[in-house]
């Protein structure tokens, strides 16, 4: 099972990581935005009956891992590109 990456964001970082995570949804799902399926598939749930809790789709955590490293790499975007 995929686990977060450890490590720990400012309120700014996870703003600007929660961009790139809702990004890669848009242009995955060919430029609409569904915020239902999204809240659905990132619902928590209890697995194993462990308490521990992950989304309902196990791969929301893999797109926020992603979105983790790709501000790390590129940082904030650029204005331009919020502007579109």
């Amino acid at each position: 099972m995929t686990e977060f990456k450890n490590g720990n964001l400012t309120t700014e970082d996870a703003f600007w990581v929660m961009w790139y995570f809702l990004q890669e949804h848009y242009e995955l799902s060919n430029n609409t935005f569904d915020v239902s399926d999204i809240l659905s598939a990132s619902e928590p749930m209890d697995w194993d009956g462990s308490g521990i809790k992950r989304p309902a789709d196990n791969g929301m955590v893999d797109f926020w891992n992603e979105a983790v490293e790709k501000y790390k790499k590129e940082g904030k975007p650029s204005w331009k590109q919020l502007k579109k």
